[in-house]
């Protein structure tokens, strides 16, 4: 008998391990076989970002005339462009202008969307009406064409991109927060946070905002994808670097579209693939957070 309190005792006194929603929302992830594709095809786009320099065989902006449309070979895996310069070594470089571009343009419209949408959703009244009323406004124009102003207003390059798709995310990020806020700040552990004598920023920061950014995660990665259409979209159109020796995909595909139906498809169709597959991971994950971070969809 006394063996059994004993025990009993042990058991009572273990520490009870909590479960989180991102440790549930990780494991979720770990079992959808999508996301994890999702997560190696992202993987890739950042190795060969981060290591072009190392593991391009050519340099990606020297060629010679004389080599110019090679088919794909063993000196060059995926053949050569107008100038003679190797294509892969072109694509690899281009991952890293891809990156750049995505990765900031998402990061400045997060901070931009965040904050609207915090103050929007929390504060109310005529801050809430004035900041969605701009919100409803940048909706209201077509995306692209709000880009290609602002790149034509500030002058062509990759920053000027990024700023621009950053621009074109801002009322996303913050209609998403601002929604997320309005169900959250009259709960019942806001209304508890409060009856303590919190403060009201405290409420928003501590315990309003960790609950209200899982849309807005899964709206970012997403986001990331859009953004290197996007770019690619305005490398096309002209507005990307200026140099035209600068390896940026969108710019590739401007330089070779004229050439599908003369026997060097291929200058434009590595490019392509090169934008499909880091959408797609992105798409991938991106739906694969959704799931994992929906406790409705608890599997």
């Amino acid at each position: 008998m006394a063996t059994g309190n004993v025990a009993l005792r042990q058991v009572l006194e273990e520490p009870i391990k909590g479960s989180s929603l991102w440790r549930d929302a990780g494991h979720r992830l770990l079992r959808t076989p999508s996301a994890m594709v999702g997560l190696f095809l992202i993987g890739l786009f950042v190795f060969v970002a981060v290591l072009a320099p190392i593991i391009s065989p050519y340099n990606p902006t020297a060629g010679s005339i004389i080599h110019r449309f090679e088919v794909p070979s063993i000196q060059h895996l995926l053949g050569t462009d107008l100038q003679g310069r190797d294509i892969l070594s072109r694509i690899l470089w281009g991952a890293r202008s891809s990156l750049w571009v995505s990765i900031l343009s998402v990061t400045l419209g997060l901070l931009i969307g965040l904050f609207a949408g915090a103050i929007s959703g929390f504060v109310g009244g005529w801050v809430d009406f004035w900041i969605m009323r701009v919100v409803d406004i940048m909706l209201s124009l077509p995306g692209l064409l709000l880009t290609i102003t602002i790149v034509v207003f500030m002058g062509p390059g990759l920053n000027t991109i990024a700023f621009a798709i950053a621009i074109e995310n801002v009322p996303i990020f913050a209609r998403i927060l601002r929604s997320s806020i309005l169900g959250l700040k009259e709960s019942d552990f806001t209304t508890a946070a409060r009856s303590i004598g919190a403060k009201e920023s405290r409420i928003l920061i501590n315990h309003i905002m960790p609950n209200a950014l899982t849309p807005v995660i899964v709206a970012a990665t997403l986001a990331l994808a859009t953004a290197i259409v996007d770019a690619a979209g305005l490398g096309f159109l002209g507005f990307g670097p200026q140099d035209p020796s600068t390896p940026e995909w969108g710019t590739m595909l401007t330089d070779t579209y004229r050439y599908l139906t003369s026997g060097a498809g291929f200058t434009a169709l590595f490019p392509g693939i090169a934008i499909i597959l880091s959408v797609l991971g992105f798409n991938l994950l991106g739906d694969g957070l959704r799931e994992a971070l929906d406790p409705r969809l608890k599997r």
